[in-house]
């Protein structure tokens, strides 16, 4: 009887709980609204176990959990939240670190970021200013995939990857930095052990049906880095590029960069999954959002984002309103009902490139060139482009701006990519895949997995105790070139590069 492993992806948008066989064929799969409530997520990822279980006729081997870095709660001693879930994009928090007057350079030669609210220690700080009851009462601090695996096992842990997210980890020296966390008034003690993805953090405590007690549980890490290793982008010369509600850009490098550098440049600094090298990532916010805002205002998929919260905001109220809501994610339902059914027939007769010029940053920009007043801007609309031109315009934006990271990648790096591994909501879109092959200055691999990020935390929970470089590779199709499309893309990512350099206006 094959053995079967249980992966977890907590999303901005959705939920993903999979049932995976040890190539990481999908055999039962369950996806689901991420809550904004912790109680209301368990509640789902259990469910959502129960639910494989039952469809597969197996139980899972082992379950790997991977999800978003910074979006977290607050836990108290017996380990209940004490708000709703703290979203990544909470803008809670900016004036506070930005009050600190940190030494950019310095902080990043520590963390490999800048200080911003996207940070679980902007929150901190805003809690001691806003709520200090809530920080007082705070025994832990807890990124989603901790709180999912502390649910179950009763066991609070980390991985690397998701605590160089806090802004309070030395990505430099592999732990906690006492400075950094002082600011806000905490100390190491108050954050989960950090552990390797492959570790075992305890065995299934919680009633889940279908799942024996004692099944390990592993953190496999953050959820682009997950992914990433799965896609087998694990040296210099391999690139990964994650798309989801926000999209990433990995290359794996032998060298941290210059603070300096890094700083102007946009890019995170992260630890690779294995530990063993630095991964340099640039990412763009509003990739898929883009999408589910234009279906919005199209009529296709209710209403646009409201606006954002106010700074004074009920604490843990979670959303900044820029995000899609809980049954957002365009690339997901482009096989589903209501707009998202139409969303192939609209893209379908669209000719490439659409002539359009689309800068897609719904939330200002953070890589290659940060800009966080840089905003949405269109050139070059016609009397003659419809709906479906806009959408693909759309698309085309955050393709060339994601050629744009990989070209300041490869030059940050001094290395040149070999390969380019895309996965995520989107690849099941042609025209995205397509525009993405088109503009690729490398060979195209698409993960053809159900769930990347979900696969490929099964896939690490399979090797549970032992190795990640054991973890097998995702299956991949080689898309293959356009030489004509790509020439005729060679002059808009030209100006697209010109553009979104040149200062903008605003009203």
């Amino acid at each position: 009887m094959r053995a079967l492993t249980a992966g977890i992806d907590v999303g901005t948008t959705h939920v993903k709980v999979g049932f995976f066989d040890e190539r990481g064929g999908c055999v039962a799969a369950v996806r689901r609204a991420t809550p904004r409530e912790l109680p209301a997520l368990v509640h789902v990822v259990v469910r959502g176990l129960e639910e494989c279980a039952e469809r597969a006729g197996l139980a899972p081997a082992a379950i790997g959990i991977a999800g978003m870095a910074e979006t977290g709660v607050p836990l108290d001693a017996s380990g209940d939240a004490l708000t709703p879930l703290w979203w990544w994009n909470d803008p809670r928090g900016a004036a506070e670190i930005a009050g600190l007057g940190l030494d950019a350079e310095a902080l990043y030669a520590r963390t490999g970021r800048w200080a911003d609210a996207k940070a679980p220690l902007a929150k901190w700080l805003w809690l001691r200013a806003h709520a200090g009851d809530v920080l007082r009462a705070m025994r832990w601090w807890a990124s989603v995939p901790d709180a999912v695996a502390y649910a179950l096992t009763g066991v609070l842990r980390t991985h690397a990857t998701l605590a160089a997210r806090t802004l309070g980890y030395s990505v430099e020296r592999g732990d906690y930095d006492v400075e950094l966390l002082r600011l806000a008034g905490l100390g190491s003690e108050r954050l989960p052990a950090v552990q390797a993805a492959v570790e075992p953090v305890g065995g299934v405590v919680a009633r889940v049906r279908g799942v024996p007690a004692g099944t390990p549980v592993v953190i496999a890490g953050h959820d682009h880095a997950v992914g990433g290793w799965a896609a087998g982008v694990r040296r210099p010369g391999d690139v990964a590029d994650s798309l989801g509600t926000a999209e990433a850009v990995m290359m794996p490098a032998e060298r941290w960069p210059e603070a300096g550098v890094g700083l102007a440049t946009g890019v995170t600094a992260d630890p690779s999954l294995d530990g063993a090298r630095t991964v340099l990532v640039g990412g763009l916010a509003t990739s898929g959002a883009v999408v589910d805002w234009l279906l919005g205002l199209l009529g296709l998929l209710g209403p646009a984002p409201a606006p954002a919260p106010a700074s004074g905001a009920s604490v843990g109220s979670g959303q900044d309103g820029t995000q899609p809501g809980p049954g957002g994610g365009a690339a997901r339902r482009a096989e589903g009902t209501g707009g998202y059914a139409a969303l192939s027939g609209l893209l379908a007769g669209v000719r490439l490139p659409t002539g359009i010029l689309v800068e897609p940053y719904l939330r200002g920009r953070v890589a290659p060139a940060p800009d966080r007043d840089r905003r949405m801007a269109w050139a070059g609309i016609a009397a003659g482009h419809g709906a479906g031109d806009l959408l693909a315009a759309a698309i085309e934006g955050t393709c060339l701006h994601s050629r744009w990271i990989l070209d300041e990648l490869t030059a940050l790096t001094g290395t040149t990519p070999e390969r380019l591994a895309v996965f995520g909501g989107q690849v099941r879109i042609p025209l995205w895949t397509r525009v993405k092959a088109a503009l690729s200055p490398v060979p195209v691999e698409v993960v053809r997995a159900d769930d990347a990020v979900c696969a490929g935390a099964a896939l690490i929970a399979g090797q549970a105790g032992g190795s990640l470089d054991d973890v097998p590779v995702l299956p991949r199709e080689h898309l293959p070139p356009d030489p004509g499309l790509g020439a005729a893309y060679q002059p808009l990512y030209d100006r697209f590069r010109r553009t979104a350099r040149s200062p903008q206006e605003h009203a």
